[in-house]
């Protein structure tokens, strides 16, 4: 247990909304999961883009919350490839990242071309904010 939290992902409940979080960081993808489920969000997390591609794959998710730096392949070559799937054009996508929407190259034009709802820059963007986007775009 971290910081008094237990683990609680791939739990659902009724009519809860699945949000795949993709944080290559175990203790913080817990505590942003931990910031959904207060809200009755069920989560996925993955710390990997195949961790990602294969959690999508089981249970489709609803939106998708996604840092930069992750191992293996960065993000924005992760949400590329993500789009490629049909089943998964139309995900809404926000990116939580310790790199700002400026250091990433990410203008607007770019970010509505790949379907990224928000880019919130970790260090200026509380959980609060994060939670209450997720949830102005799933109404």
């Amino acid at each position: 247990m971290l910081y008094g939290l237990k683990k609680v992902t791939n739990y659902s409940l009724y009519n809860m909304t699945d949000v795949l979080i993709i944080e290559p960081s175990k203790e913080l993808s817990l505590v942003i999961s931990h910031a959904f489920a207060r809200k009755e969000f069920s989560t996925k997390i993955a710390h990997t883009s195949q961790e990602a591609i294969k959690a999508a794959d089981s249970s489709p998710p609803k939106i998708v919350v996604i840092e930069l730096l992750i191992p293996r392949h960065n993000g924005l070559e992760f949400i590329h490839e993500f789009r490629s799937y049909s089943d998964w054009v139309d995900t809404p996508i926000i990116i939580y990242s310790q790199i700002s929407a400026d250091d990433a190259g990410m203008s607007e034009k770019i970010k509505k071309d790949m379907g990224i709802l928000e880019h919130f820059y970790k260090p200026t963007t509380t959980l609060k904010k994060l939670v209450e986007r997720v949830e102005q775009s799933l109404r």
